[in-house]
């Protein structure tokens, strides 16, 4: 795939969302059903295996494929490999890729002013958190301020279609536990309950605490190793949960890394699987060298640079 931007080809234009209303309705169905999952579907050891997998899975895609790959351009792949990410994305509940991507870049260039809407501290933590969803104007992706990857005809139909995409994998899901793929102790529908519908909704509230909470210096257990422009913080144990997105002040400092995680204490799974990713071939030219600038700024002790 080539990384250069064509800007003299044709206007994609704006590819609209969905109304308001029918975002905040996937909302609610998400949570009612991760609710039934939990009040009317007992746990056992395979269903925990299964819902501890899938959140993974899908917390992955969102971190590696919609924020390092599409977001930051961090690494390559093939067009293939891109597809393919872009379709693990869809499984995120986050709507598709070029949509996540065009909304992250415009939080990188209006961080924590008003015209961020995941912004705390510029808006309230509220808003921050779900209001913004209310909002019809912030379901639209403007395909002409993602060209580099608004040119592939299959990103803009997945983009397009991504909840039929996200759906029909709960489908395969269920028949997977129908059919007794998963073990005779998950049917279709404990499969549905424990492996879609709480995964989704842990990860939706993941994302929104790293966009509330990497912004809300008020709360505590978070720190700042840079002074950027904006109020970005670090914050470990959030960062755990991720797999590494909650570096969240490092991040802003030097967003084209594939790491997030700049000391070796700074625990970012992700990165680690991009560069097993990079080694066996299935992914390239991964960005992953803290400069020595950023270390010596960020107050780093010799040696204290992860791999």
């Amino acid at each position: 795939m080539s990384d250069t931007i064509d800007i003299e080809r044709p206007c994609y234009g704006v590819q609209p969302g969905l109304p308001a209303w029918v975002s905040v309705t996937f909302f609610v169905e998400r949570h009612l059903g991760a609710l039934i999952a939990i009040v009317f579907v007992p746990l056992n050891g395979p269903l925990i295996a299964l819902c501890v997998c899938s959140y993974v899975i899908r917390m992955w895609a969102l971190e590696a494929a919609y924020h390092r790959y599409f977001s930051h351009r961090a690494f390559r792949v093939s067009r293939l490999g891109q597809l393919i990410l872009a379709l693990l994305g869809a499984q995120t509940g986050q709507r598709g890729a070029l949509y996540w991507a065009y909304v992250h870049r415009l939080h990188h260039r209006t961080s924590d002013t008003k015209k961020d809407f995941f912004s705390p501290t510029a808006n309230s933590f509220g808003y921050a958190y779900l209001g913004w969803m209310r909002d019809s104007n912030h379901m639209r992706t403007d395909l002409d301020d993602i060209p580099d990857f608004a040119r592939f005809p299959e990103l803009r139909w997945i983009n397009r279609f991504q909840h039929a995409v996200m759906i029909a994998a709960g489908l395969l899901l269920m028949a997977a536990g129908h059919f007794g793929l998963l073990g005779a102790q998950i049917n279709a529908w404990s499969a549905l309950a424990w492996g879609y519908y709480v995964p989704l909704a842990l990860v939706m509230h993941s994302v929104l605490l790293i966009n509330t909470l990497c912004h809300y210096p008020k709360f505590p257990g978070g720190y700042r190793r840079y002074e950027t422009a904006d109020q970005s913080l670090n914050r470990p144990i959030l960062s755990f949960l991720t797999l590494g997105a909650a570096y969240h002040n490092n991040h802003h400092r030097s967003a084209s890394l594939a790491r997030s995680g700049f000391a070796w204490y700074e625990i970012d799974v992700t990165y680690y699987s991009l560069r097993l990713l990079q080694a066996i071939g299935l992914v390239h030219d991964v960005k992953s060298k803290v400069s020595e600038e950023l270390a010596i700024e960020g107050g780093f002790k010799s040696g204290s640079v992860g791999p």
